[in-house]
């Protein structure tokens, strides 16, 4: 049979594939969409059949949260840790690291200190009350509660509460010798001549009416004369000397004159507050009375004016500053737990259980720190600590005796902190007490000649020193044998 197809079969062939083709356009024209699902004709709802999947079999890709479960809220309030119990005991901590090995949310919270705004105020109130007498207590004592109360300081003259301020401006005296003496360039308070009667450092009671802001026209009596605060001022530029501290003549002069002053002194020397500074800057404050603090506030003070008009610190004033600053720290890390600083001021850490002497040296050194602290960190908690302790211990023992030195410089380190930290309320106060009335102080009969009796005195005195100081020295330099003159030039040899 022949292999090729026959006629009639290649026919019909032929046929279904052109019926084939002609069928296949006839779809394309009506654009059918394909294959339709099959629906249910029942009206029950169909619930879709979920496949459940185990987790070998979850591929490796994100997979979309699951967003049924609503999401909870975060606890913001730290749990306590005693309150659960865990199956696993924690590490100890390491001896030096954090305590808490369990993270926190609580905020940090600064040690609790009270609120001293109240404890201040009745502070320096209880402190009001501890009236003084002008025929009982001394200069020295009377001219201390200037330094802390100032203008609303008053006294006791018989039975009568007078302003204290009014008062040693009548020029009191006090057993036969005035509080002030007129000199050749001005006048003065009356030196010590016995212990803690009269003004016990060159120009001391000049710096506690600094303090107070009594201003330089202010009249004092002295004897028979009358003297201002501009005369205290003169004399004390033309007896500055090296000889003698200047502490607080320094202290009076950052507060009544401008840093850049200049003067020549009685003795044709040059001085300047710049000269000031640097010899205050040689003496050390664990060997000054009061641990140094005097001296430092003095420091502080000058400090503090000469950057009211000068921006940036430069030489002597910057190492000034820098003095300051060591010892605030110091200070600081001698601090007590109970705020209290060092009984010891600045030579260690030690705590004072007498409140007499914990006030005294917790003031005196409060009292620096007020002077040269920033205003920044007038609220930090080891300040407000210091605060709290001074004036909780004027509260507390309000009915016992204080020693005035201390307790007034300890009220001071108050009315600093108060002035710094709401200064328009202390304003007003001052203003207020400047404006009260008081009964008139009774003037002393004045003491006619005692200024000129007084330097004659105190000349005569000295010129009888350095006599016998020339003296000695002739006395030494002759009773030397070549023996003993030999073995001193040996000695000294070999340190030349």
């Amino acid at each position: 049979m022949n292999s090729r197809m026959t006629p009639h079969l290649w026919i019909r062939c032929s046929t279904l594939i052109v019926f084939t083709a002609v069928l296949q356009s006839a779809c394309d024209v009506q654009g059918d969409s394909g294959p339709k699902l099959l629906v249910p004709e029942t009206s029950q709802s169909v619930k879709i059949l979920q496949v459940q999947t185990s987790e070998a079999e979850v591929p490796l890709v994100a997979r979309k949260p699951d967003l049924s479960i609503e999401a909870r809220k975060p606890d913001l309030l730290a749990e306590d840790a005693k309150s659960k119990t865990s199956p696993m005991t924690e590490p100890k901590p390491f001896p030096g690291v954090a305590k808490n090995t369990a993270p926190s949310m609580e905020k940090p919270k600064e040690p609790e200190v009270p609120e001293i705004v109240d404890l201040v105020d009745e502070a320096i109130a209880v402190s009001h009350r501890r009236m003084l007498s002008t025929d009982v207590h001394t200069p020295w004592q009377i001219a201390h509660g200037i330094l802390a109360l100032r203008w609303e300081y008053t006294l006791y003259q018989n039975k009568k509460q007078i302003r204290a301020i009014d008062w040693i401006s009548t020029g009191p005296n006090f057993r036969g010798r005035p509080w002030f003496i007129t000199t050749p360039h001005g006048g003065k308070g009356h030196p010590f001549t016995e212990p803690y009667a009269f003004e016990g450092h060159p120009n001391q009671f000049l710096a506690f009416y600094a303090m107070a802001g009594i201003p330089l026209d202010h009249k004092f009596k002295a004897g028979e004369k009358t003297i201002t605060i501009a005369n205290m001022i003169h004399n004390a530029k033309a007896e500055v000397n090296t000889d003698e501290e200047i502490t607080w003549t320094l202290w009076a002069f950052s507060r009544y004159l401008p840093w850049d002053t200049e003067w020549v002194s009685s003795k044709g020397e040059e001085w300047s507050m710049e000269k000031l500074v640097q010899v205050q800057m040689q003496s050390e404050p664990t060997k000054s009375a009061c641990g140094g603090t005097h001296g430092l506030f003095a420091l502080a003070s000058s400090v503090n004016n000469y950057s009211k008009d000068q921006k940036n610190l430069r030489g002597t004033w910057l190492e000034a500053s820098m003095r300051v600053r060591q010892y605030v720290e110091y200070a600081r890390s001698m601090q007590n737990q109970d705020g209290s600083f060092s009984a010891k001021y600045f030579e260690g850490p030690e705590y004072a259980s007498d409140v007499n002497k914990r006030v005294s040296t917790t003031g005196h050194t409060l009292e620096f720190i007020m002077e040269a602290l920033p205003q920044h960190r007038l609220n930090e908690p080891w300040l407000r600590s210091a605060v709290s302790r001074i004036a909780s211990d004027l509260v507390e023992y309000k009915s016992q005796p204080l020693e005035p030195g201390g307790m007034y410089h300890a009220i001071d380190s108050l009315m600093i902190y108060r002035e710094r930290t709401r200064p328009q309320y202390a304003q007003q106060l001052e203003l207020l007490a400047k404006q009260a009335e008081f009964d008139q102080p009774e003037a002393s009969e004045p003491i006619i000649g005692y200024s000129e009796q007084f330097l004659q005195q105190q000349h005569n005195a000295a010129t009888q020193y350095i006599n016998q100081q020339q003296q000695n020295q002739q006395n030494n330099s002759t009773s030397d044998s070549p023996s003993r003159q030999a073995r001193r030039r040996s000695m000294f040899s070999r340190y030349r």
